[in-house]
Parts: structure tokens; sequence; C-alpha cells
């Protein structure tokens, strides 16, 4: 696809985001699943469905915008699924892999509040009024899991600590 405009290479990045939010909802259940301590594995499942229903208020921006999903692979969130996939082969403890998935997830949501917070921009740019409050509800979700990991983070860093 040759973006040509600005409009095109906003849709550009909503099917970036649609992609990345779609690898999210794979992994996140992964996580919940890995996850030894209730709390962290409630974390990752909440955010599971947050997730969820982010991918339907992106695909209401499709809709608003007359446009179809483009299949377009992020390359972003896939490293995401890939550096889990390396740092499994290091054996870690469980304890260690808490704290690696809860940072990674962490890392993701400011990739997120990034991608949200560019697509804001843009829609606001190019008029597209109705699509402001379904990317700025996705953002303002994302703010409240980072803060919400952020306490996990360090609540739960001492039992790395040997």
């Amino acid at each position: 696809m040759a973006i040509q405009n600005p409009q095109e290479l906003f849709y550009y990045d909503l099917c970036a985001m649609y992609d990345g939010e779609q690898k999210l909802a794979l992994l996140l259940p992964l996580l919940a699943q890995e996850a030894q301590i209730p709390e962290v594995k409630e974390a990752f499942s909440e955010h599971h469905q947050q997730t969820l229903l982010h991918i339907v208020n992106l695909e209401r921006c499709f809709q608003i915008a007359g446009k179809q999903q483009m299949p377009l692979e992020n390359h972003t969130f896939a490293g995401l699924r890939k550096d889990h996939d390396v740092f499994l082969e290091q054996q870690p403890s469980q304890a260690e892999l808490m704290m690696f998935a809860l940072n990674a997830a962490y890392k993701s949501e400011f990739l997120e509040m990034a991608a949200y917070n560019s697509l804001i921009d843009a829609a606001t740019c190019l008029g597209m009024r109705d699509c402001l409050p379904l990317l700025q509800e996705n953002l303002q979700q994302e703010q409240e899991t980072a803060k919400k990991l952020a306490v996990l983070i360090h609540k739960f860093a001492l039992l790395t600590v040997k």
C-alpha cells in the first residue's frame, strides 16, 4: 500500500494497532496461565478482557471510516511474543517469569498509549470526531492498566531478589 495522504496514514496506523491488539489478545491468556499468583493472574485476565473491548472499538473506527481491516503485521507487538518465547528458553524460575511478564505487559501499555495518542491526534486533524471517543476510551484504559501493573511490579519485585 503506497500511502498518499494523511487519511491513508491514519488507516495504516489503525490497521497496525488492530493487529497489535489482536496479538496481545492471544498473548495475555498465556501470561495469565503462567502466573502463579492469583492477583497477577487476575490482572492479566482483566487486561485480556479490556483488549477484546479495544478490538471492538477499533472495528467501530473502521466502520466509521468506511474501511475494512487490511491485513498488516505489527512487528512491535509480534516482538513482545518473541521476547517472551526467548526468555522461556532461559528456563527462568516462576518468580522471574512472572516479573518478566509483568514488565513486558507494562512496556506494552506504553507502546499502546503512544499509538493511541498518535491515532487520536490524527483523527482530530482529520475531523473524525466519531472515532475520538473510541480511541480515547482505549487510551484511558491503557493508562489505568499501566498504573495497576506498576503497583504489581513494585509489590512483587522482592520475589526475584535472592
